[in-house]
């Protein structure tokens, strides 16, 4: 079965290939809305680490064909232009997208201070969006985004794959029957090894002739052209969210997804620049987070419990497709396409039989604790999470990340990320606007 937690850590430190991506040909004929028969014309804007994973992962769907592709990174543009159709538009400015009649939907894989920005005025030219996380790079941003999806009705998605996993359904199925009693601590952790501290070298096309500076500033303080910065970007608050915007909101959103969580009561975070000492990031390579949220379905009043460490090689955690929920009843550790239950005493394993059809029989490790494998043959939640998203396009589903719970993950993980910065306790509402 396809190593999900490899994947998704490789997506991380950039290690997917573009060589990759398959031979690519572009859409014909313009139509407002797909029909199911139809291929989805998508274009890609932001095609770097996620936005290479992301495209890639669409297309092996077979249910959208690339129509174009936007980045301000010359080698971003020219790694896909000898291997596309004519039919295929490659531009520098992401309006050129916007513009096209017979493109239908785009992904959203630039920096997190163009996310908001680009989403709304994608969706003002009638496309439809799947934006990568967080979908919001202030707290403040939130509800024009909510705002401009519900005036055009355009499909939005925030590209939070977990929730599409095996794993976060069937976690969401046994914590609603109350299975493991009310739900008292939800627990993810990531690491990572550290990496050799050294000078900064920029590839040699990474230069002011290659990357559009101004363009990627956007409405972030103008400076100099900085290739560490364009290139590193989620270290810098300027741009990013750092471990929060980019780990927890996994993690943040699978909780919400399972346990139908809207915003925390109070949020607080600490940690720092453990590590990465040599003025690469100010944003903390090590950061605890905590998020109180009330009982709102009775299935209990929790706290979310979340850190990142990336200076740690022994533990080898990835919160994203490995979470644990702690409940009076017992607990769950949760993964993409496996889930583990373990219980106090003997589980009483005929209480589960109600779900049997949809989990299939668990594995007896002990009397006490249950393995429950996905189906065989699963091409994973990244796979299913723009299924998901096409079909809703098409008009035949609903999407299962919507603007409203995109707002509410990621105002989540901002606030972990602002009560760092502010060295408090922040209250939920402070996400409000």
């Amino acid at each position: 079965m396809y190593n999900r937690k490899k994947f998704i850590r490789n997506a991380f430190m950039g290690t997917v290939a573009v060589a990759a991506l398959p031979k690519l040909s572009g859409g014909t004929g313009i139509k407002k809305y797909p029909q199911k028969k139809d291929l989805v014309r998508l274009a890609v804007i932001g095609k770097g680490r996620m936005g290479s994973s992301d495209l890639r992962t669409a297309l092996s769907t077979g249910m959208a064909t690339l129509a174009g592709v936007c980045d301000i990174y010359d080698k971003n543009l020219d790694a896909l232009r000898q291997q596309s159709g004519k039919e295929v538009v490659f531009t520098r400015e992401y309006r050129d997208i916007l513009n096209r009649k017979d493109i239908d939907a785009v992904i959203i894989g630039t920096p997190d201070h163009w996310h908001q920005k680009i989403a709304i005025e994608a969706m003002q030219a009638g496309k439809d969006v799947y934006c990568e996380k967080p979908v919001i790079h202030s707290l403040q941003e939130g509800h024009a985004l909510i705002a401009a999806q519900e005036k055009t009705g355009r499909i939005f998605q925030m590209g939070s794959q977990g929730m599409s996993s095996w794993g976060n359904q069937l976690a969401k199925r046994i914590v609603e029957a109350g299975l493991i009693g009310q739900v008292t601590q939800v627990e993810g952790q990531f690491t990572s090894p550290p990496q050799v501290l050294r000078p900064f070298a920029a590839p040699d096309d990474a230069t002011a002739q290659h990357i559009w500076w101004d363009r990627f500033l956007g409405n972030a303080p103008k400076r100099a052209f900085d290739a560490q910065r364009f290139l590193n970007w989620r270290n810098w608050s300027d741009y990013g969210t750092g471990v929060a915007g980019d780990l927890f909101v996994h993690v943040i959103a699978s909780t919400h997804f399972i346990m139908g969580a809207g915003k925390p009561e109070n949020v607080y975070s600490t940690g720092g620049i453990r590590y990465y000492t040599d003025g690469s990031r100010d944003t903390p390579d090590v950061l605890l987070g905590y998020l109180d949220y009330p009982d709102v379905q009775k299935k209990g009043a929790f706290t979310l419990s979340l850190s990142a460490n990336q200076a740690d090689g022994v533990s080898k955690k990835w919160g994203s497709t490995d979470f644990t929920i702690k409940g009076t009843r017992g607990l769950l550790n949760v993964g993409w396409d496996q889930l583990t239950l373990k219980t106090p005493g003997k589980t009483d394993i005929a209480a589960f039989s109600p779900l049997k059809e949809w989990s299939g029989d668990p594995v007896k490790v002990s009397d006490n604790e249950y393995l429950f494998n996905g189906p065989k043959g699963s091409k994973g939640a990244h796979h299913d999470h723009f299924v998901s998203f096409f079909n809703a396009v098409r008009g035949d589903g609903k999407n299962l990340a919507d603007t409203h719970f995109g707002v509410g993950a990621s105002t989540a993980a901002l606030l972990c990320h602002e009560s760092y910065r502010k060295r408090k306790m922040l209250n939920g509402n402070s996400g409000k606007g």
